[in-house]
Formats: structure tokens, sequence, C-alpha cells
């Protein structure tokens, strides 16, 4: 079982150097600051409450389901964070690019990566002929959170398939009860 984690963490800490490193640009030094903010508290909420506070019924059903995708998931990152304490990459490793990004709550898992794709799925589950776009960005958050050196690849990872699980469980148990009270 060592040898597995040994293997992983080898793994985990190769990608996060090519991402980290590997594809350094200043196109990406000047987009990605930005594009990470896609999957941030600001965003992925806003998002949300345009649709209840602007949208038709099925919208502000969407809006609603998307807060409980976003609420859910948010509290199960926060106790795996809690649990495994795993440090921030710039606190472990040398000579990686922060673009002063020094946050010190634990790494694993990327909660912008699970909000991303927490918002990103509920979407794709009403406007299945545009999920390419809304799951292709919560994939660039992913990218970007280890572009800005805050989290490994496995934080990502795992961010990913809370992100979709959680908004696929509000989908299946919390969206027929929000049909209900909105007559969808």
């Amino acid at each position: 079982m060592n040898k597995i984690i040994r293997l992983i963490h080898v793994g985990d800490l190769k990608l996060f150097y090519m991402f980290n490193d590997g594809f350094k640009c200043s196109l990406f030094d000047r987009l990605v600051p930005v594009i990470t903010g896609f999957g941030g508290a600001f965003f992925t909420v806003t998002t949300a409450l345009i649709l209840i506070i602007f949208g038709s019924d099925a919208f502000q059903a969407m809006g609603w389901q998307s807060i409980a995708a976003l609420s859910t998931s948010h509290i199960f990152v926060h106790y795996l964070k809690k649990v495994f304490t795993r440090p921030r990459p710039f606190l472990n490793l040398s000579d990686i690019n922060t673009f002063n990004m020094h946050l010190y709550d634990y790494s694993f898992p990327s909660g912008h990566t699970t909000a991303a794709f927490s918002l990103a799925c509920t979407l794709s589950f009403h406007f299945p002929l545009l999920s390419w776009i809304f799951i292709g960005t919560a994939f660039i958050v992913g990218f970007s959170r280890v572009y800005l050196g805050v989290h490994y690849p496995s934080d990502v990872v795992v961010g990913m398939i809370i992100g979709t699980i959680f908004a696929a469980i509000n989908h299946i148990l919390f969206y027929p009860w929000i049909q209900q009270i909105f007559n969808l």
C-alpha cells in the first residue's frame, strides 16, 4: 500500500510542476488569475442568486438547486480539509510559481474546483447542449488552481469528483421537491 501511495505522490508532484511551471507563459499569467475566480464564492453564489432573483420559475428552481449543490459540497470540502490537513504546495515545495496567492487554509480538496463543478454540473443537467461550456470552464478552473500554485493535481481531481457527485445527488433528491414548489 505504501508503494501505491508513493507512486501517487510522485505522479502528483510531476503533474504539479508540469502545470505550475511547464505551461507558464505571459498570456496564462494574465488570464489564469481571472479564470480561477469562476470557482470562487463570489462568482458561483452570484450566478445562483441571479437565477433566483431575475429568472422565471424554471430558472429560479435551477438557482435554488445550485445553492443546494454549492452549500452541501462546500460543507463536505471543509470537513475533508480538517480531516486531511494537507498543507498548500508553496509551504512544502520550493521554486514554484505562487503569484503571491499565499492561502493558509488546507489544500485538500480544492474548494474552487468543487464549486465550479457543482455549478457546472447543475447547469448541465438543465442545458445539456451547453454542458461542454460549463464543464470545460470548470476544468479550466481546476487547472488554474495548480497553475497558481495553491493546489496539487490530486486536490483538483477530488474536487471535480465531489462537485459532480453533490450536483448529481442534489439533482436527484432536491430538484423534484423544487419542481413541486414551482409547479414545473
